[in-house]
């Protein structure tokens, strides 16, 4: 059996350092073995971009993002140039696999795929983000109520990473083949709990980008609780403040995240908008038990509340709520420590060979059309 052709379009690479871009780059790494042979277009600043990928042949396009640093919402846009370099790549392929509408080049590449005759598998990850902005999130809506839903109505097979962002679009989508769920997962290699855990002080910790959506805003509200330092891994326009109990540890590479997340008591993600971070499943799977909203608790396809905390930030006052909960898991440190068995027995749910095993499947069953119009054109 030949290898499928699968061309693979984000906005950006995993140097980025958001979700998206992180869970498409471990999509990446694994497909070589599963039969499939990958092409990965994705775009960014220059230092983002990775030397190579093992097994996978990857082209890189510079973008200007005008939008992010504003509404906090990024849009790279590429140039005429590198849209014609996706449009050849798309007809030398297979299947096309884009991650998230709503970015130029991920539709770009939908509107390829349909001109040129290939089915396309669309992750989407996000949803509804509650921006502070009334503006940003009405922008938001109707793009989701009008592009998001049309593209989401003529894709070959739509997939999503958790509950929440699947109920929300199927409020208003009519999907042409039922939908596919299909977390996220983890590497186990990389993220298991340490042979020695924390002591001392109780130590918090965020990873992610510092955008609205991740709940920075929320956070800077509570950096100053007693009994707890913070270390903030990542990057983005909403910094927090330094401060003596705060550690800015800036954009980490994967081994360095696994060790932050060992030495941690708590990882703290009050995100919204969002289908089921893998930051978390990472977390649970290196011991480390996780506060998220109840939006993001609603998403897990199996929950276990000794080590999953969440907080209800869909009131009045999420600011409030988010930093009564945090007062309460503080002031009951041997409740925190002792969920770190189960926080990795949890996370053993959760395996990277199965998640490519389920796309594999979903290219092998797109296929067969589209290698009848390669042979034909």
């Amino acid at each position: 059996m030949s290898a499928l052709r699968v061309l693979q379009v984000s906005a950006f690479f995993p140097g980025h350092g958001g979700g998206i871009e992180a869970v498409a780059g471990a999509l990446a790494a694994r497909m070589p073995a599963a039969g499939v042979a990958m092409h990965w277009m994705a775009g960014g600043p220059r230092e983002e971009w990775p030397a190579s990928w093992p097994g996978v042949t990857v082209t890189a396009e510079p973008a200007w993002d005008p939008l992010e640093r504003r509404l906090g919402l990024p849009f790279p846009v590429w140039s005429p140039a590198a849209l014609m370099r996706l449009w050849r790549r798309v007809g030398e392929h297979d299947v096309v696999h884009a991650h998230d509408f709503l970015y130029l080049p991920t539709l770009a590449a939908m509107l390829f795929a349909a001109l040129r005759g290939r089915p396309v598998v669309l992750t989407q990850h996000i949803g509804d983000i509650p921006f502070r902005s009334r503006r940003a999130h009405r922008l938001l809506t109707l793009l989701n109520r009008s592009l998001g839903a049309f593209v989401l109505r003529r894709v070959a097979q739509a997939v999503f990473v958790g509950l929440p962002v699947q109920r929300y679009f199927e409020r208003f989508v009519r999907f042409r083949r039922p939908v596919c769920l299909v977390p996220n997962g983890v590497d186990h290699s990389l993220f298991h709990p340490p042979q020695t855990p924390p002591t001392g002080e109780l130590r918090l910790l965020f990873v992610g980008r510092f955008v609205e959506k991740k709940g920075l805003r929320l956070l800077h509200h509570c950096l100053d609780l007693p009994g707890a330092s913070w270390t903030f891994v990542g990057s983005g326009p909403l910094e927090p403040p330094a401060g003596p109990q705060l550690r800015l540890a800036g954009r980490l590479g994967p081994q360095q995240v696994a060790d932050a997340f060992r030495t941690a008591d708590l990882l703290v993600l009050p995100s919204t908008g969002e289908g089921f971070p893998l930051v978390v499943q990472e977390a649970l799977a290196s011991g480390t038990p996780v506060l998220v909203s109840t939006e993001v608790f609603e998403a897990f396809p199996g929950v276990d509340e000794r080590c999953v905390f969440h907080v209800e930030l869909r009131g009045a006052t999420p600011e409030q709520a988010l930093c009564e909960r945090l007062q309460q898991l503080l002031g009951d440190p041997d409740r925190l420590r002792s969920a770190r068995p189960a926080a990795a027995e949890l996370a053993r749910q959760w395996n990277w060979d199965a998640t490519v095993q389920r796309y594999v499947d979903l290219y092998r069953d797109l296929a067969p059309a589209a290698s009848h119009l390669l042979k034909s054109s």
